[in-house]
């Protein structure tokens, strides 16, 4: 963000504080939205695609092999080739590989708040509507803001039929976050004070129940193993070590060098999650 910009935030944050949280609500709800590569495009063609719907938008998904599904969940501003990765392997391992594309991202259609823009709400929405199709689900790799929307998932429905779960740097405090983006855009307090309470009347959340570590005490978790780079320059380390420590039956798998994306095509990475997600179920 340009100096100029922040330096807009900052006069306005004194002025009229309400009008720059509104303001700097579209910048924390905007999403990047990468090109999808040629490459990209011909792996998702080798699936076999369907559609659903969440609130009237269309929502892309693909599908490869036949036995219990492992959805794959994108990160914000990612699409669902970036997984590509897990899926032969998955299959390989008698799964059916299920990925999509979340509202405003890849190539499903707008979120509610329009093109461009969208909330992790739309992606905790596209995964439980595609699970209405699934009464058993083998799993759950999520990437990034994927894993906070699969967690407000199983938050929003105790009785997702998940039985294992995988982390991959996860995006595990908007607390943490909010501090950056504060800093980032230049926002007073009280313009943050006025943020904060404007998105949870529009969504009717409080933020306070959208930190993952929080999640597991009230509801029933899964087994859970997190993935996270110790030079993850995206998201933090500590948010995938604070999660593993409030959650029961979690497990941390901590890499170097890897980064935020590279993980996800890591040969260790693919084998142990996939291990993970088969290994017999403990009730």
């Amino acid at each position: 963000m340009s100096r100029l910009l922040r330096l807009g935030f900052r006069m306005l944050s004194l002025v009229a504080p309400r009008r720059a949280a509104t303001t700097g609500a579209r910048f924390w709800f905007a999403v990047p939205r990468p090109p999808i590569s040629e490459e990209a495009r011909r792996f998702l063609a080798t699936g076999e695609p369907f559609e659903t719907s969440v609130g009237g938008t269309p929502v892309a998904g693909w599908q490869w092999g036949t036995g219990d599904p492992v959805l794959l969940m994108h990160g914000w501003g990612g699409y669902a080739a970036q997984l590509q990765a897990f899926v032969e392997p998955l299959v390989r391992s008698g799964f059916r590989a299920v990925a999509l594309d979340a509202p405003s991202h890849g190539m499903s259609g707008p979120s509610q708040l329009g093109p461009k823009h969208a909330t992790l709400f739309d992606f905790s929405d596209a995964m439980l509507a595609i699970s209405k199709q699934m009464p058993r689900i083998a799993g759950v790799i999520a990437h990034s803001g994927g894993c906070a929307a699969a967690a407000w998932a199983m938050r929003q429905h105790p009785g997702w039929p998940v039985r294992r779960m995988v982390f991959i740097a996860p995006f595990g405090s908007p607390a943490r976050y909010m501090g950056v983006f504060q800093r980032m855009v230049g926002l007073s307090d009280r313009a943050m004070q006025h943020f904060r309470e404007d998105t949870e009347r529009q969504f009717r959340f409080q933020w306070k129940d959208f930190e993952v570590v929080a999640i597991a005490d009230v509801v029933k978790t899964p087994p859970l193993l997190v993935v996270h780079d110790k030079d993850d320059r995206e998201t933090a380390w500590q948010d995938g070590a604070d999660i593993v420590a409030r959650w029961p039956d979690a497990t941390l798998h901590s890499t170097t060098g890897l980064g935020h994306n590279r993980i996800l095509r890591d040969p260790a990475v693919l084998d142990g999650v996939v291990r993970f997600l088969a290994s017999p179920h403990e009730s």
